[in-house]
């Protein structure tokens, strides 16, 4: 136990401090250690990011889901869509909320784009492609996910601008998802959704961009 008043330790059992005194009795109050969690709460500025990336990823993937269960019946395929889509959430928000410490963060990234290739994979019958088709692309992920430790972890990118350089990596990662999916599939490149969804992130970085710009101009 520690003196409330002059900081020094107290013996265990003693009534007053031997430094100040009988008639200087201070609170005795016993050291406390902090608890650590695994798990943090994110900031105001983090769960803004989320919601927009999670509304702007919802409107893609309910308009998916009502034309495959509109006009095919049988073969489902929105299923690609939406992995892909929950994929992008986990690699671009995930690591902005900083809910878990960075090594948990990548291997939950990883984990997720491992997990959406294997599902692939099962309902394709195709477990040849993993040399040509998942590993460039974990490769990316991998390299994304340094590069965002390497920077945010070092502070050269502060603020609004992590938001942006994350959203402008899910962005380039869909793309490059698709051309490898046509390239390996059928021997040529047909970009379709993953055009639709980089819009979506590139319409994302112009508004965070903007309020950096706002928030830089009020300051001055």
């Amino acid at each position: 136990m520690y003196c409330s008043r002059c900081g020094k330790p107290i013996p265990d059992g003693a009534a007053y401090c031997p430094d100040c005194g009988p008639e200087k009795v201070p609170e005795v109050q016993p050291q406390k250690e902090e608890k650590k969690s695994m798990f943090r709460m994110p900031g105001k500025g983090s769960k803004s990011y989320a919601a927009i990336v999670t509304a702007l990823m919802v409107f893609p993937a309910s308009i998916c889901v009502a034309i495959d269960i509109a006009f095919d019946r049988y073969d489902y395929w929105f299923g690609y869509v939406l992995g892909a889509l929950i994929v992008s959430w986990v690699v671009t928000v995930l690591p902005v909320l900083k809910v878990t410490p960075p090594a948990v963060t990548a291997l939950i990234c990883f984990g997720s784009i491992i997990g959406y290739a294997y599902y692939i994979m099962s309902k394709t019958d195709m477990f040849d492609w993993l040399p040509e088709f998942v590993l460039p692309l974990f490769i990316l992920a991998a390299a994304f996910v340094a590069m965002d430790i390497s920077l945010i972890g070092g502070r050269k990118i502060k603020g609004l601008h992590i938001f942006s350089m994350l959203s402008l990596q899910s962005a380039a990662f869909l793309v490059c998802w698709e051309v490898a999916w046509d390239n390996f599939r059928r021997g040529t490149i047909d970009l379709q959704w993953s055009l639709i969804l980089a819009c979506g992130f590139i319409s994302v970085i112009a508004v965070l961009e903007a309020f950096n710009y706002v928030f830089k101009i009020n300051k001055k």
